[in-house]
Order: structure tokens, then C-alpha cells, then sequence
């Protein structure tokens, strides 16, 4: 599965906010600094999804806010998150 995130980063809230069935938006409390931010939204996708960190491969965007994420494995889909 392909997923698509725009990250926020330096955020006050940590949350995740679905925005399509492939596209959601991503606060986080880290900077974008040495991949911190990155770390950070693997960890929340990780937890999310109630998969582990190694099944979450970014693929592109390492350096934007717009992130490309490939997914392995059978992810739990919360309703909420991806209805």
C-alpha cells in the first residue's frame, strides 16, 4: 500500500488526519532536522496502523513535507483513520 502524508512538523499536537483512502496529514512534535520529523511519523503511522516500524518504508520526500510512504504487510485500518 502507498501512502501519501503531508507533514507537519514542530507541531504542538501529535495527531494524524485522514484526507483520502491514500492520503492523510501528519503532526508532529520533532523538527526536520536529521530525519527526526521522519522517525517521528513512522513511529505514529507505526502505532496507528498497530504495525511494526520496519514494515513503514518512506519513499520519497525524505526533505519535503509532501511524503511518500510504502506500507508492507496487513495493516489494521482504523474506521476513523481510513473509513
Amino acid at each position: 500500500m502507498i501512502l501519501k502524508v503531508k507533514a507537519h512538523p514542530k507541531s504542538k499536537k501529535r495527531m494524524l488526519k485522514k484526507i483520502s483512502q491514500t492520503e492523510v496529514e501528519v503532526w508532529v512534535h520533532e523538527m526536520p532536522v536529521a530525519g527526526k520529523a521522519n522517525r517521528a511519523i513512522i513511529e505514529l503511522l507505526s502505532e496507528e496502523l498497530e504495525i511494526p516500524k520496519s514494515c513503514i518504508n518512506l519513499k520519497s520526500g525524505s526533505a519535503s513535507k509532501q511524503k511518500t510512504f510504502e506500507i508492507k504487510g496487513n495493516p489494521k485500518m482504523p474506521r476513523d483513520l481510513f473509513g
